[in-house]
């Protein structure tokens, strides 16, 4: 059987970090074959004393203490979750490295599932994520990360390579070293599209799937102001795509200008596209729910376009007003 390290970086994750161990303690796979490494990134709550306690029963739990890295005098310095996951695969041991965050819950055969796509040659597997909880704006953000991913996923069918998820993420270590691990990546605020990018690069390929048997919960971010930082740094790795995917990235964000426009000049055909538009995206959303059987979302999907149809211009507009990126409270 495989030797598998699982690689969670944690910054004042006091909140979250015990239903991630947990979850990830009851993982199927043989305890003898898993090497969980857990990096405290200079917390400044609880987190590390309560991973020391949840661990100290678990030989195969480790925490690490995460240090600065050396300063290279340049871009490529590593900083933030890209120094602690390098830091942390040092000390991995596994054939394979699993990615997860400090706010996750993983499903029970995660391991396995993600393990059976290794084909010859497949460098990174990438799975899916939805929220837990939150309420109407937790369900929200639930409906859009699985309506992005099921994309994502349609892309790949044809070859195409957009990114990976940080959260839900396996790289065979072959691959990992062929790329020089995040030291020969470099700093990335979206370190987990620098990693799939370099890997893909490199000639592996790549498989992102769409399986509830690899679907795993993150927490909810709780404000619309949280938000909003979060996705200016998902909306700074959007716009290193190629620019093929870019200019998809704007067609969605400038979308409600142009129904507005239209509803100014052209009534009736604004109102023909927008039917259009929400019949689209409801039933697209029905089919992928059906498809990974996650009926209690169900419900939230007549406000969903709406929601999508806001957040995309918000977005962008964010992405050109914020000037810094802030992340796990350290701004870049």
């Amino acid at each position: 059987m495989k030797k598998v390290s699982v690689l969670i970086a944690a910054r004042n994750e006091a909140d979250n970090i015990i239903a991630c161990l947990q979850s990830v303690a009851a993982l199927s796979y043989p305890p003898e074959h898993l090497q969980i490494l857990i990096g405290n990134d200079a917390s400044e709550d609880e987190t590390g004393a309560l991973v020391q306690e949840f661990i100290r029963d678990k030989p195969h739990f480790e925490l690490i203490n995460i240090i600065p890295a050396p300063d290279s005098g340049g871009a490529s310095t590593l900083k933030g979750k890209s120094n602690a996951l390098a830091q942390l695969a040092q000390r991995a041991q596994g054939e394979f490295l699993f990615f997860t965050d400090a706010d996750i819950e993983v499903p029970a055969q995660w391991i396995e599932n993600m393990l059976s796509h290794f084909k010859p040659n497949v460098g990174i597997v990438t799975g899916i994520t939805a929220i837990k909880g939150g309420g109407l704006f937790g369900l929200m953000q639930a409906l859009e990360w699985l309506y992005y991913l099921s994309f994502m996923r349609l892309f790949s069918l044809f070859g195409v390579p957009i990114t990976a998820m940080g959260n839900n993420m396996a790289v065979s270590r072959k691959a990992f070293e062929a790329v020089g691990g995040y030291e020969k990546v470099g700093f990335s605020i979206t370190e987990d599209y620098a990693l799939f990018h370099a890997i893909v690069t490199q000639g592996y390929k790549f498989v992102q799937l769409f399986d509830r048997r690899v679907l795993t919960l993150s927490q909810p971010i709780p404000t619309f102001s949280q938000l909003l930082i979060q996705r200016k740094r998902w909306m700074y790795g959007a716009m290193t795509l190629p620019w093929g995917q870019r200019i998809g990235v704007y067609v969605n964000a400038l979308f409600l200008p142009f129904i507005v426009l239209l509803v100014i000049f052209l009534p009736k055909a604004a109102l023909v596209i927008l039917f259009l538009y929400v019949l689209w995206v409801c039933t697209w959303l029905v089919s992928i729910l059906n498809w990974l059987q996650q009926p209690h979302f169900f419900i939230g999907v007549p406000f969903f376009w709406l929601y999508h149809l806001l957040m995309n211009f918000v977005m962008l507009i964010n992405f050109y007003v914020r000037k810094t990126t802030v992340w796990k409270g350290r701004e870049y």
